[in-house]
């Protein structure tokens, strides 16, 4: 199953718990047998939630306190956030049309198949259409992949979205973050990323308010990640020895901060806006093998964006022993989440 595989080892950097890995799924190329408009509409609607969970991840952790450095400060810590899937996500209503009618084996009177997220449904699809450049009616049968079961395998439907941060104090009140992963190969698989965002003191110009014994900042991030994956296989149709997919996640948050220290306790709120924005490319020569009439090749076969936009508040507590610390926070937006950290932090 080599974009689901791919999707969770972006996903997870590494870190996917092997029940996931080993889930008996079929390959999500399968969708390509259909027609271009429908394989558009089966591989965005399969893969919409833990598209949307990791992108939503990477909006979180930017910040445990809205201090800001001392000139030349550092902070340097780690965060996971563990982003919640809806069931309401669980399942994705195929566009049952004239050219491809749909099966859930599993439950025939359900006129829905499982999203990536959802369980282990058995389903099958029977395309009739016209390829490009032919005039020639096809006919091709194909089963859909299964859902991975994350809440029957895990007890929970979520997606961990771990982070590494650097923060650097500049001048007037200024944090710097920096994000950045090298590019990482494992298994046909690759993956790199950057971030950056800057954190600013803004009680400092409230006259009457700066005096106040609590600290008021805002923050704007942008974080982008880059992956692959090879798509190409001999097996079943469609075949490819070149086939491959990539896909970019892109985030950006701004948020105003609060926060209130209390020894060694420090309380901090967030409240913002978020928008993430997701393109996938399948790209490459696919040989297709239909149950009626010959062979055809279609290539570079599909290209779609998810975006997402939305408010989101944040709030959390850290506690600081000497230069170490831990946090915790709970971020409510449409995928809410929960962020663990820890770090050391000199100011």
């Amino acid at each position: 199953m080599k974009l689901s595989k791919s999707i969770f080892f972006t996903a997870c950097l590494l870190t996917v718990a092997p029940m996931v890995w080993s889930q008996n799924a079929s390959d999500l190329s399968q969708f390509l047998n259909s027609s271009k408009q429908d394989a558009s509409s089966l591989i965005s609607g399969y893969t919409a939630p833990i598209i949307k969970a990791f992108s939503y991840g990477m909006t979180n952790g930017w910040y445990h306190t809205a201090k800001t450095h001392k000139k030349l400060g550092v902070d340097f810590g780690v965060t996971v956030s563990a982003v919640f899937v809806p069931t309401s996500d669980n399942y994705f209503t195929p566009n049952n049309s004239s050219t491809l009618t749909f099966a859930n084996n599993t439950h025939p009177s359900l006129q829905m198949a499982p999203t990536i997220m959802g369980p282990k449904d058995q389903t099958t699809y029977s395309a009739t259409y016209t390829p490009q450049g032919s005039s020639t009616p096809i006919t091709v049968g194909f089963n859909g992949p299964e859902g991975l079961d994350m809440k029957g395998n895990l007890g929970v439907s979520a997606i961990p979205v771990p982070m590494a941060q650097l923060g650097i104090g500049l001048i007037k009140n200024t944090d710097l973050k920096l994000r950045m992963v090298p590019t990482i190969n494992n298994g046909g698989n690759s993956i790199s990323m950057f971030g950056v965002g800057l954190m600013h003191d803004i009680k400092q110009y409230l006259p009457g308010v700066k005096e106040l014994p609590f600290d008021l900042s805002v923050i704007a991030g942008y974080n982008s990640l880059k992956g692959a994956s090879s798509l190409a296989s001999s097996s079943t149709s469609p075949t490819s020895t070149d086939g491959k997919i990539s896909y970019t996640f892109n985030s950006w948050v701004g948020q105003v901060l609060i926060s209130k220290k209390l020894a060694i306790l420090t309380l901090y709120a967030g409240v913002g806006y978020g928008s993430v924005s997701t393109k996938v490319n399948i790209t490459g020569t696919y040989t297709i093998s239909p149950t009626t009439g010959g062979n055809f090749n279609i290539t570079d076969p599909l290209a779609y964006t998810l975006n997402n936009t939305g408010a989101k508040l944040t709030g959390g507590m850290r506690i600081k022993l000497g230069p170490i610390y831990f946090n915790g926070d709970y971020t409510v937006q449409k995928y809410s989440a929960f962020t663990f950290g820890l770090g050391a932090s000199i100011r």
